[in-house]
C-alpha cells in the first residue's frame, strides 16, 4: 500500500520533468519523496496545530495552518503543476509557517526552527546558484522583525511575555549564522557531488557506448565465423568427389601399366596417389573442424571408461601392429557432452600412436581428478616427445610435426582438440620431453545434475 502510493506521488510530480542533470535529477526525486512523507506528517503536525489555534482563538494562525494544510494537498495532489512551482509553494508555506508563529509566539516557540529548516531544504533543493535565497528570507526577517520590536508594534500581544530587542537580536542572530554556513558549506558539497555524478554518468554513457560496439564486433565475428564454416563445409563436401576420381584414376593407371613403365614413372604416380589421399584426409579433417560448432544441447551423463574402451576398438588395428597398452585411471561418469569428448579423446589417442616410439611398444594412460569447480584430465604416452618451441604451435591449425619416424599428417587433430576445449569452456596444454613422451592435460568445467 504505501509503494503504491510513492509511486502515485512520483508519477504526479515528476510526470512533467525532464531533466538531464544528474544532480538535479537527484534533487528533484528527493524532494519528491520529502513530499510523499509531507502529507502524513502534517496530520500529526499541522491539525493538532489547527486544533489547538481554535481552542486558544489565534485566529490568524488557524486560518494560516489551514492555508498551509491545503497548499501542501495541492502540491502532492494536483497533477501538471511544473515541479520548480511544487518547490516554491512549499517553500513559502513553511516559510510562512515560521514567520507567523514568530509573531504570535515570538522567539519561544518554534518559528526559528521552521525558518531554519526551511533554509535547509531550499539549500538541498535549489540549484546552486540560488542557495543564498534562503539567507537572504532569514536575513530581511530578522531585520523586519527586529523593527517590529523597536518600534513597539508587537512587544504586548496577549498571553505572550514581552519581546525583548536586545533578546531577540541575540537569537537571530544564530539563525543568520546558521543560514549562511548552510548556503555556503553545503553548495560546495553538491559541487563535488555533482563532478562525482557528472564523471559517472560520463563513465557509463562511455561503457554503454563500449558495450554497443563490443555487441556489434561480436555480431560481425560471430556472421564472419559462420560464412567461413559453411564455406569451409562447401569447399571441403565439393572437392572429395574430383580428389576421389583423381585418385581411382591414378591407381587405374598404376596397375594397368604395371610393368610396362620405368621405376621413376611409378615413382611419380605413388606421389600423386598419396598427394591425393592425403588431400583427402585433409579436406574431411577440415569438413569435420567446421561442423565444430556452438553448443546447443543440455549436457547429459557419460562414461569416460565406456568411450575410452569404444576408441581402442576403433584403433584396434593399430594397437595391434604396434602392440600398444592402455590403462586408465579414476574414470568415473561426469556430466558433459558425449560426442564432443568422444572426439577430443579420439584426437589424443590418434596422436599418442601416430607419434609413437617405434623401439618401444606405445603405453598410453588416461587419468581423471575431480577439482573445485572442473575436471583434471590428462593422457600420458612414452613416444617420442615434443621439444618446447612447440608447445604452443602444435595446437594451431595446420601446423605439424616433421618427424622422421612419424606419419603425415594433416596437422588438424590437435586444432580440433584446441576448438572443442574452448568451446566446452575448459583449458588444454602439453608438457613433454624428448625421447620419453608427452602429457596432454585438459579441463571441462563441472556441470550441476539436472
Amino acid at each position: 500500500m504505501w509503494n503504491r502510493y510513492l509511486l502515485f506521488i512520483k508519477n504526479i510530480c515528476l510526470a512533467t520533468e525532464q531533466n538531464a542533470d544528474p544532480l538535479d535529477h537527484w534533487r528533484d526525486r528527493l524532494f519528491v519523496s520529502g513530499i510523499a512523507f509531507l502529507l502524513p506528517f502534517c496530520l500529526i503536525g499541522l491539525i493538532p496545530g489547527l486544533i489547538m489555534s481554535y481552542i486558544n482563538q489565534f485566529i490568524p494562525l488557524f486560518i494560516f495552518d489551514s492555508i498551509a494544510f491545503i497548499v501542501s494537498v495541492i502540491v502532492a495532489l494536483v497533477p501538471r503543476i511544473p515541479l520548480v512551482i511544487r518547490k516554491w509553494a512549499i517553500f513559502m508555506v513553511f516559510y510562512g509557517i515560521g514567520v507567523v508563529l514568530i509573531f504570535f509566539i515570538g522567539n519561544y516557540g518554534p518559528g526559528l526552527m521552521y525558518l531554519l529548516a526551511v533554509s535547509i531544504l531550499m539549500i538541498l533543493f535549489l540549484p546552486n546558484n540560488q542557495a543564498y535565497i534562503s539567507f537572504y528570507f532569514n536575513l530581511a526577517t530578522c531585520i523586519i522583525f527586529s523593527l517590529l520590536i523597536h518600534f513597539k508594534l508587537i512587544s504586548n500581544l496577549p498571553k505572550l511575555p514581552n519581546l525583548d530587542l536586545v533578546h531577540w537580536i541575540t537569537v537571530s542572530s544564530n539563525l543568520i549564522f546558521l543560514s549562511a554556513m548552510f548556503s555556503f558549506l553545503i553548495p560546495k558539497l553538491f559541487s563535488r557531488l555533482e563532478n562525482s555524478l557528472r564523471e559517472q554518468v560520463t563513465l557509463q554513457e562511455q561503457l554503454k557506448k563500449g558495450t554497443v560496439k563490443l555487441e556489434q564486433s561480436l555480431e560481425e565475428v560471430e556472421s564472419k565465423n559462420k560464412e567461413l564454416e559453411h564455406f569451409t563445409y562447401v569447399i571441403s563436401h565439393d572437392l572429395q568427389e574430383p580428389l576421389r576420381m583423381i585418385s581411382g584414376f591414378l591407381e587405374l593407371l598404376k596397375i594397368k601399366y604395371y610393368g610396362k613403365l620405368d621405376d621413376k614413372a611409378n615413382t611419380y604416380i605413388s606421389y600423386a596417389v598419396d598427394g591425393a589421399n592425403r588431400m583427402r584426409l585433409l579436406i574431411l579433417d577440415l569438413s569435420e573442424y567446421s561442423r565444430i560448432n556452438k553448443i546447443t544441447d543440455d549436457p547429459v551423463l557419460l562414461n569416460p571408461k565406456k568411450i575410452l574402451d569404444e576408441l581402442q576398438i576403433t584403433f584396434q588395428n593399430e594397437i595391434l601392429i604396434k602392440e600398444a597398452e592402455f590403462t586408465s585411471e579414476n574414470l568415473k561418469p561426469f556430466y558433459g557432452y558425449p560426442s564432443f569428448f568422444s572426439v577430443l579423446l579420439q584426437n589424443l589417442i590418434a596422436n599418442a600412436l601416430k607419434y609413437s616410439d617405434p623401439n618401444r611398444p606405445p603405453r598410453i594412460h588416461f587419468s581423471m581428478t575431480e577439482r573445485e569447480k572442473d575436471y583434471l584430465f590428462q593422457l600420458t604416452d612414452n613416444g617420442v616427445g615434443i621439444e618446447d618451441e612447440y608447445f604452443e604451435k602444435i595446437f594451431i591449425l595446420f601446423q605439424r610435426l616433421h618427424h622422421k619416424n612419424a606419419g603425415r599428417g594433416t596437422g588438424m587433430g590437435l586444432a580440433i582438440v584446441k576448438k572443442i576445449t574452448d568451446m566446452l569452456g575448459g583449458e588444454i596444454w602439453v608438457s613433454s620431453e624428448v625421447g620419453k613422451g608427452s602429457v596432454f592435460t585438459f579441463t571441462l568445467p563441472i556441470y550441476l545434475e539436472e
